[in-house]
């Protein structure tokens, strides 16, 4: 999936409202980071593939037994709150802690249904899952914005009124932000890759889309 990982740290912000939800929502991506930077060095690949291209969005097969994998996506999350927790002057609790792990390891249920048997329990596991929505790049748009929005929907419902100065005092950011990240959706469902270069090209649009997109939804509150 792709925005619908922003939607678990939106989610997540009204049970840690001290934690900024840019790293909430980058928690909720974070297993897609790692692997784009882990690519870089050549531990996991990122695999343009000719033949997925007629079948749907993501043309790509990858190995990423790390990131992908839900232990791998724990060891993240907790990887990011440790970070949080030593970088942070300010009051930090177990739950708040416990919230970004959650949000990391929340990405291996929203890859399941829609990545074609390439994500694994452990790096090593002998079984791959995934249901192959991506092959369905229509019901991938649709699916992934519905979810989005959800947990939109919930941080603006439920979260304190002191996280969302952002977007009250600024009233067309929110729309601003939403239409930005239901495009990206679009040319993640529908669009072409600028060029066959995945690892030096591909990889570091991604990454710089997915930092941008948690930037911007850090906005929401500031």
């Amino acid at each position: 999936m792709w925005v619908a990982h922003y939607a678990p740290g939106l989610v997540a912000k009204p049970f840690a409202p001290r934690v900024p939800l840019s790293l909430l929502t980058l928690a909720g991506a974070l297993p897609d980071v790692t692997f784009f930077l882990l690519q870089f060095f050549g531990i996991e690949t990122f695999n343009l593939n000719g033949s997925l291209i007629p079948r749907g969005c993501f043309p790509y097969s990858n190995n990423y037994p790390y990131s992908h994998s839900l232990l791998g996506m724990v060891l993240a999350g907790v990887t990011l709150a440790a970070f949080y927790r030593s970088t942070h002057s300010g009051l930090v609790t177990w739950k708040d802690l416990a919230t970004i792990v959650a949000a990391s390891a929340s990405h291996f249920l929203l890859e399941w249904p829609s990545h074609r048997t390439d994500i694994k329990i452990t790096p090593h596991d002998s079984n791959a899952l995934g249901a192959g929505m991506f092959d369905h790049p229509i019901v991938t748009f649709f699916v992934e914005c519905a979810i989005f929005l959800a947990g939109l929907l919930v941080y603006t419902s439920f979260s304190p009124m002191s996280s969302k100065a952002g977007y009250k005092t600024h009233k067309n950011r929110l729309p601003a932000i939403v239409l930005f990240l239901i495009g990206a959706q679009a040319h993640f469902s529908f669009g072409s890759a600028p060029t066959t270069e995945s690892r030096w090209v591909h990889a570091p649009l991604f990454l710089g889309q997915v930092l941008a997109s948690c930037w911007l939804l850090g906005k929401l509150e500031s």
